[in-house]
């Protein structure tokens, strides 16, 4: 029998935060609550000065309160987590959810492909160093480091790291998708796996402009990484750019199932573990991303951990929907949304809440 949770007293039995940046990721999250704690009006209330939006509700036996941010970015992520600790004071873990950009080759020679979803064991702010004239030097000193997770999240990301639970917790993200997907008011056509056709992969120094002269004399004199491509074709699609898919590079599990004829099917997500890169740039350079990668040593590339960190103990689940290089577009944003929630549902199955002592009423607790 399914553990359920119980109706929460008041704000302080919410342990669980999830903080998404854009509306396409905090849809399939909600879309994926067990209960709705708000469906007759908010009773908890929020601190005074809290502007956040706050939906609550449970998944599985754990409470939870989802926050909706006003934008992306670290600096919206720290005023958002900020606001978040005045007012739900009980949280334990905080799970930064929704979409990023991944390393096609990760930690041993790992395939990272697109819906794969990333957990981090870490969290490393690039972009925050100094430029001096022939190079970026990020500020890497114990003061600046956002430091490791606490031991209660370290110790659960190495058991899921292992062959039995990370088996367990893959199966699980694909039937908690699978369940999203039969869901009869979600809208599917959003979420829908692209097919392994659409998973392009360019050499990391092709780049992203018109290639069939003279149609911008702009991007035909760009010949190196520090040419200037037209506004036109950063907004553009490869297919209208005429981008050469001479220059893809070969994945084997997309080769694998083409060759066996289900390329058009749904593929179960692969789970990868790994630090990830959490800046204000938004990283579409082949190149930049996997010098950054090699520094880094990380995985992938997203924009809000870095404002969360300091504020509560957190992972971030991000589902891959792009290769953080000058081809990126939105055509995998909701099926990376969709996997990064389903693998949060499967997370939050096996994280084991604490014994907390009882709450006063929500109609008693005062602000």
């Amino acid at each position: 029998m399914v553990s359920r949770a119980v109706r929460p007293r008041g704000r302080e039995d919410f342990e669980i935060a999830i903080i998404c940046a854009l509306q396409v990721e905090a849809n399939v999250v909600e879309a994926l609550f067990d209960e709705y704690w708000d469906e007759d009006g908010d009773r908890y209330g929020k601190a005074p000065g809290d502007t956040n939006a706050y939906t609550t509700g449970a998944i599985g036996h754990h409470n939870v309160v989802l926050t909706h941010m006003p934008g992306i970015g670290r600096g919206n992520a720290a005023s958002v987590a900020s606001s978040f600790r005045s007012s739900f004071r009980g949280i334990k873990l905080a799970l930064i959810v929704g979409i990023c950009g991944g390393v096609p080759i990760g930690i041993n020679s790992e395939e990272i492909l697109l819906g794969d979803v990333i957990i981090s064991t870490g969290v490393i702010q690039y972009d925050f160093g100094r430029q001096v004239p022939d190079r970026f030097i990020r500020k890497d000193t114990l003061e600046d480091n956002l430091g490791r997770p606490n031991a209660q999240i370290r110790s659960l990301l190495s058991k899921l790291g292992g062959n039995r639970s990370r088996k367990r917790l893959r199966n699980n993200t694909f039937c908690y998708l699978q369940k999203l997907r039969e869901k009869e008011d979600f809208p599917k056509a959003r979420y829908q796996y692209p097919g392994a056709a659409e998973d392009k992969l360019y050499e990391r120094t092709y780049r992203h402009k018109h290639h069939s002269p003279p149609a911008c004399i702009i991007c035909m004199e760009c010949t190196k990484k520090e040419d200037k491509v037209c506004g036109i074709a950063l907004e553009s699609l490869c297919s209208e750019l005429k981008c050469d898919e001479n220059k893809l590079v070969r994945r084997n599990r997309l080769s694998e199932s083409i060759a066996l004829g289900t390329a058009a099917e749904e593929q179960e997500p692969y789970i990868h573990f790994g630090l990830i890169a959490s800046g204000d740039t938004v990283m579409k350079s082949g190149e930049d991303r996997d010098e950054v990668a090699a520094r880094e040593k990380v995985i992938g590339f997203e924009m809000e951990g870095a404002g969360v960190w300091d504020n509560f103990p957190c992972v971030v689940i991000k589902g891959v929907c792009d290769y953080a290089d000058s081809h990126k577009n939105k055509k995998w944003q909701g099926h990376a949304a969709a996997t990064a929630a389903a693998c949060m549902k499967a997370f939050l199955k096996e994280w084991v809440s604490t014994d907390s002592p009882p709450q006063p009423d929500a109609t008693t607790q005062g602000e």
